[in-house]
């Protein structure tokens, strides 16, 4: 009769995987993007939906957490994996809306190995959770690590490919060598992000299973 008197907890950890699943979604539409310009307009648009989807459960968390006495993990576990997944999202739809506006005439391979390193990065994100959820041993480390240094390696050569490719110093090379250079500054940044999120949830593995 007493545990029926306890207030009960939100389902934080399927809450947090539902998020992941828009991230998830987010990167293929990228990844989409980035293998087929002709579905560019269409996955641009898409991507501004899932940002949106992704706010109000970003929300819906933070709300939920400030109503409950009892969590299945500690709070400030579920609270970094809620904004670290929303930051991805967000970085995800910056990069997108670079590329739209861009209009490169072709996605260099570089950027193309990125998009598809960092969408299997974050499948490795969704074993995590749902190994967190289940309280099995999830560690991903090695696999994740192989990956990240597999797209600095990637980065290093798209960015100098770019700056080989655009030495002529008319306008047209510069403004071409600019608009990549920053395209590779957002998937950057979207690593690091995606590398912090890794981070966040091993350290949450760590503590529950």
């Amino acid at each position: 009769m007493f545990p029926a008197l306890m207030p009960k907890s939100a389902p934080f950890i399927t809450m947090l995987q539902e998020q992941n699943s828009i991230l998830r979604q987010t990167v293929s539409r990228l990844l989409a993007m980035l293998e087929d310009k002709c579905d560019m307009d269409k996955a641009h648009k898409e991507i501004a939906i899932l940002e949106e989807q992704g706010d109000r459960l970003h929300g819906k968390i933070i709300r939920e957490i400030s109503r409950s006495f009892i969590t299945p993990i500690d709070r400030e576990d579920i609270l970094r994996i809620n904004h670290e997944q929303e930051e991805c999202i967000d970085c995800l739809q910056s990069l997108s809306t670079r590329l739209h506006i861009f209009e490169f005439p072709r996605i260099r391979f570089p950027m193309l190995q990125l998009g598809r390193n960092i969408t299997a990065m974050l499948d490795l994100t969704h074993e995590m959770l749902d190994g967190l959820a289940q309280r099995t041993d999830c560690h991903k480390t090695h696999a994740f690590r192989d990956l990240r240094s597999e797209c600095d390696m990637v980065l290093a050569t798209g960015l100098a490919e770019v700056i080989d490719e655009n030495q002529n110093l008319t306008l047209k090379h510069v403004m071409h060598a600019l608009k990549w250079s920053q395209a590779y500054e957002r998937m950057s940044i979207l690593l690091e992000q995606v590398n912090t999120l890794a981070e966040t949830i091993e350290e949450a593995v760590l503590k529950n299973v």
